[in-house]
């Protein structure tokens, strides 16, 4: 049996789902962490509380959003490479991972520099 087989394509979606939710719970694991020193100031637009909670409710929709995104975009991919190796799908899937994962650390990075 070769290696190259429809089924492979598979492991695009996979891997880019899996990689997006683990990275989604590391940054906003981070965010979490790191909103106490990023919210308030004198620079700041609205108090620290209320940013905070409107930050973190713009995070956990684009953490959502980057999954969504991750597994379209991946499912796209795996359809138009349906003859890939396993390691070229799961490249691909890794492809997709960075991708999302760059979109929402710069949602993170926007979302703190307006609060």
């Amino acid at each position: 049996m070769t290696e190259s087989q429809p089924a492979n394509a598979l492991f695009t979606p996979l891997v880019a789902f899996a990689g997006t939710l683990a990275g989604v719970f590391a940054l906003f694991a981070v965010n979490v962490e790191l909103s106490p020193l990023l919210s308030g100031g004198s620079w700041a637009v609205c108090p620290a509380p209320e940013c905070a909670l409107s930050a973190g409710v713009w995070l956990i929709f684009g953490g959502f959003a980057a999954l969504c995104a991750s597994v379209f975009i991946s499912v796209l991919v795996a359809l138009r490479h349906r003859n890939a190796s396993r390691a070229g799908a799961a490249r691909r899937g890794g492809w997709v991972v960075l991708g999302c994962l760059v979109g929402y650390v710069l949602e993170s990075v926007v979302l703190w520099i307006l609060v």
